[in-house]
């Protein structure tokens, strides 16, 4: 009968495990932020939003949020809270609480939740609010070729044609591969 119980023991933790599937789990590969300023860009670019945006009172909150990562020469880039929230910009244990008006996407906090208010945006405005360059070959101040990966898998398009959905991971990696998340644990409102 012991082993009877061992067998089961030992079945359980396999499932448990994941013995005998064949989709693997792996935990996230702590990566270190980079280092200087290319790694910490600004919340405002050099070029201003194209006039398609136009900034608005309201709230900050946005109704739809999406989760992007960026990551140059293996280290991670800071996606900076203040996207999209024209200055001046008031702050609460660094996130962004007020601002004198907002764009469709924005960032409150510098962890790469990106709220937005309706669908049918892509990177490509994200980026274009931002004020910052992204191409196949560009990713703000780095040059090469760039990767993207949407739930953990590889996107095959242009990168600045990657949608903005509810609950997305996006991932753009330039300069080496950091393995992709596929999920994020967005916070409660």
């Amino acid at each position: 009968m012991k082993g009877v119980h061992r067998v089961g023991l030992l079945l359980l933790l396999c499932v448990a495990a994941g013995c005998g599937s064949t989709t693997t789990t792996t935990a996230p590969i702590p990566t270190p932020i980079g280092v200087g300023a290319a790694f910490r860009p600004p919340a405002a670019g050099t070029e201003p939003p194209p006039e398609r945006f136009a900034c608005v009172q309201g709230a900050l909150v946005g109704r739809l949020r999406a989760h992007v990562e960026l990551f140059a020469r293996k280290r991670v880039v800071v996606v900076p809270a203040g996207i999209g929230i024209r200055p001046p910009r008031k702050t609460s244990f660094g996130r962004v609480v007020s601002g004198s008006c907002r764009y469709d996407l924005r960032t409150t906090e510098p962890t790469g939740v990106v709220e937005f208010d309706h669908d049918g945006l892509t990177l490509a405005d994200l980026f274009a609010v931002w004020g910052m360059p992204v191409s196949g070959q560009w990713l703000l101040s780095f040059r090469g070729r760039v990767s993207a990966y949407v739930g953990g898998k590889e996107w095959t398009g242009p990168v600045t044609a990657i949608p903005l959905r509810n609950g997305a991971e996006i991932v753009v990696e330039i300069g080496g591969y950091v393995p992709p998340h596929r999920s994020f644990l967005f916070p409660p409102r």
